[in-house]
């Protein structure tokens, strides 16, 4: 009977641990919270602040339940050329969690974000606001500068494709009393900037080549702080609460363009890129002082003779390699011309690098 009695004993020893284990898993696999947070809500849109997203069902630990049969998927319905995703969009196996950040890409406005979690969506907003500022302090607002390398890549494509077509089918739209070295930069400028729709499209009397995207941060005349005054006029910091309408204007001089508008590069072709532009310097014209053309793909260049004796001008479009041999020195694209500037660079281009 004693023997009887330990083997109970031990039976029902060895089935209270079996049902302590049981519960001490059920505890840990069983999800008693939810945890489904976004913070902050609202960001900088400065190119640097980030904000934490944070999805998991705790057991009665704290932790993570170990597993979750569910995929669970964030996808972005608005705004997602707003952010960058830092971390994983998707859990796929595993505990059930999922964290990321969410960081600014520097363009104002709201972005929703949607979360399938397998057995229900979870819907978040995030506002991104101004920041106003001009980190590189080179006188643009931080939201105007392409940031993203995609950007800045369609930029150039649009804006050396509009330039070269004017040689073969000026541009309507491009206004005749614009119609000068200056004007053909900044007509390029603001088409460049612009949705490239259907219908802009149809509106061309020729387009040498269609680049297939578009400039996503945003489209000419909505750009950000200051609309249709896409031209700095005026030396200085851009400041938050600065008056656009004082120092930026919708049309600018090709030494504004030069002085205020972009940043030299170098005096030499090979540090140059498609799209970088030109300027020379005539002190013998005080009339029109300044020269300026568009640097093309194949050491090509496109600009606008500006007005002629005999005429209005022209577009023209030569090889970089035989402007250096014009029998006019004075345009010679090289270092040792003293007419030479150099070659520079938009600033939205330059300035919104990382």
């Amino acid at each position: 009977m004693r023997a009887d009695g330990r083997q109970m004993q031990a039976r029902r020893l060895l089935l209270a641990a079996c049902v302590l284990v049981g519960l001490f898993a059920l505890s840990a696999l069983l999800p008693i919270r939810r945890v489904a947070a976004l913070h902050p809500h609202r960001l900088p849109a400065n190119g640097t602040a980030s904000a934490r997203l944070v999805w998991q069902l705790e057991s009665i630990y704290g932790t993570p339940v170990p597993f979750y049969p569910w995929d669970v998927e964030l996808t972005v319905t608005r705004g997602a050329e707003r952010i960058r995703i830092v971390g994983p969009e998707a859990r796929r196996e595993g505990p059930a969690s999922l964290v990321l950040g969410l960081r600014a890409t520097g363009e104002p406005g709201p972005v929703e974000l949607e979360l399938d979690t397998g057995t229900g969506r979870l819907r978040f907003g995030l506002e991104l606001v101004s920041a106003g500022g001009d980190r590189d302090t080179d006188g643009m607002p931080d939201e105007v500068e392409l940031a993203d390398p995609a950007d800045r890549q369609a930029f150039r494509q649009w804006f050396t494709a509009i330039a070269e077509s004017q040689f073969y089918a000026p541009d309507p739209r491009w206004e005749q009393v614009h119609r000068d070295c200056a004007g053909l930069l900044r007509f390029a400028y603001t088409q460049a900037l612009r949705a490239h729709d259907r219908r802009w499209l149809a509106e061309r009397p020729y387009l040498h080549r269609s680049p297939s995207a578009d400039v996503r941060r945003y489209s000419y005349p909505d750009v950000p702080v200051i609309g249709t005054r896409v031209f700095r006029t005026a030396p200085g910091v851009f400041r938050a609460g600065d008056d656009p309408a004082r120092d930026f204007a919708v049309s600018a001089s090709a030494l504004v363009l030069a002085e205020l508008n972009c940043l030299r590069i170098s005096g030499s072709a090979a540090d140059a890129l498609p799209g970088d532009l030109l300027f020379f310097r005539d002190i013998d014209n005080p009339h029109s002082p300044m020269h300026s053309m568009v640097l093309l793909a194949g050491e090509r260049v496109v600009y606008h003779t500006g007005p002629v004796a005999d005429g209005p001008g022209e577009v023209r479009l030569v090889r970089l390699a035989d402007l250096d041999r014009h029998r006019d020195e004075r345009w010679h694209a090289r270092a040792d011309n003293p007419h030479f500037l150099g070659f520079y660079r938009w600033k939205i281009l330059e300035g919104g690098r990382p």
